[in-house]
């Protein structure tokens, strides 16, 4: 499988486009995910400068778009309706060369928003169907990614009511944990679907009233990531294996022994058996956290903090690379 890196995520390197890629053509990596917030614009020359630059680098480009939720707080409603911005994303993939546009409902915090999560998901449902001509003729579909706004199970069955041929997946293997959700599960259940992705390691450890979960570096925490590969390679063998790290920040709290911690509030149809896959996670863990260099809990870092998460972040990715490529197989190319 092809080995990549998630460029949003390399936020304390201040990277431009042209930066983001010389530095996965460095890294010996194959693929290269780009937000469009990072675009200057979408005018079809300057879109067919990144992709020529890409094509001489080797990398191939996939494109993340973000909400298409009109009812979350995180959708950009100064960019246009959600069928709008979707059209226009899937015309800026196609120029870049991408087959697949990375979307998302909304996040954790969505779940308890007043428009209660079944009206969300059938609205996102009615917007990529209104594409499907669109998705038909150019052959790119939209990817929604397990942002927190769904479980690994409501995540199938949305693709499935939608249509396989008309949208799948962005697997995100840092999200679940959060919801009480074993990654290897969450891989388990949605590899057949899966267009792109978001890797991470989840150091996941129990405490008094439930668990409490970090992310880490790849192989420095306690998901079944050689679990995870194997199944992503027998189920979505052409799917990039994309890296998104996101270290540096605060451990977050699982409080599952609370019957009213919001994570059942959120997810109150979560089947036991998957429930009891994180228990076991949890159970197995060593005690956290990690010891890192902590990002600001607000705000950008600043000073000599920023100079130290940025030279961490590039450790973190060099271990993470190396970690993937030699113990997970993942990687067509070498730098």
């Amino acid at each position: 499988m092809k080995l990549g890196v998630d460029s949003n995520s390399l936020m304390y390197q201040n990277f431009d486009i042209f930066g983001a890629l010389d530095y996965a053509a460095r890294a010996g990596l194959d693929t290269i995910q780009i937000h469009r917030n990072k675009l200057q614009s979408f005018e079809r020359d300057y879109l067919r400068t990144i992709r020529a630059r890409a094509d001489e680098l080797g990398l191939t480009l996939e494109l993340a778009m973000g909400c298409i939720d009109g009812h979350s707080p995180l959708f950009k409603r100064q960019l246009g309706a959600p069928e709008a911005q979707l059209r226009t994303a899937i015309g800026v993939a196609r120029v870049l060369g991408s087959s697949v546009v990375q979307v998302f409902i909304g996040n954790i915090y969505d779940r308890l928003l007043p428009v209660p999560y079944e009206q969300r998901r059938a609205d996102v449902a009615k917007v990529i169907r209104s594409l499907a001509p669109l998705i038909e003729e150019t052959g790119i579909r939209p990817a929604i990614e397990n942002h927190g706004d769904a479980t690994a199970r409501e995540l199938a069955a949305l693709i499935e009511e939608i249509g396989p041929d008309y949208a799948g997946v962005c697997l995100d293997t840092g999200n679940p944990t959060v919801m009480a959700e074993d990654p290897a599960l969450t891989t388990e259940i949605l590899a057949p679907y899966t267009l792109m992705s978001h890797f991470r390691d989840n150091l996941v450890w129990s405490v008094a009233d439930g668990a409490m979960t970090q992310w880490v570096p790849m192989g420095v925490g306690n998901t079944d990531l050689p679990r995870i590969a194997a199944v992503m390679k027998e189920k979505a063998p052409n799917t990039s294996f994309t890296l998104e790290l996101i270290t540096g920040g605060a451990p977050k709290p699982v409080p599952y022994l609370n019957p009213d911690a919001e994570v059942w509030r959120k997810y109150p149809h979560t089947p036991a058996r998957d429930f009891a896959r994180f228990v076991a996670l949890a159970h197995k863990g060593p005690e956290g956290p990690i010891e890192l260099i902590w990002r600001p809990a607000q705000g950008p870092p600043e000073g000599e903090l920023a100079e130290q998460l940025k030279a961490q972040q590039l450790r973190h990715y060099a271990q993470s690379f190396d970690y993937c490529r030699e113990v997970l197989g993942m990687g067509e190319r070498r730098n």
